[in-house]
């Protein structure tokens, strides 16, 4: 479906957007969170000593693997 939009004197077709209301997300127990928190953990420290030829073939740069690396543990 598209709509039609002006701008700048002149008419275009865009595609349109249906919004949705967000999916409910289902609450984690305490030991669920712990246990995510333990595997991001993990996770970040793997990406943070890989070497550069895994984070290439990944399509990371070290810069990335650095910044997803010092996110706290409770951040996704």
């Amino acid at each position: 479906m598209t709509s039609l939009v002006s701008g700048q004197g002149n008419l275009r077709l865009v595609p349109s957007v249906a919004l949705r209301p967000p999916r409910a997300r289902r609450a984690l127990s305490l030991v669920e969170r712990v246990e995510l928190w333990a595997q991001r953990r993990r996770e970040r420290r793997a990406l943070m000593q890989a070497p550069d030829l895994v984070l290439k073939d990944l399509g990371l740069s070290r810069a990335d693997a650095v910044r997803e690396g010092d996110k706290p543990f409770w951040r996704g």
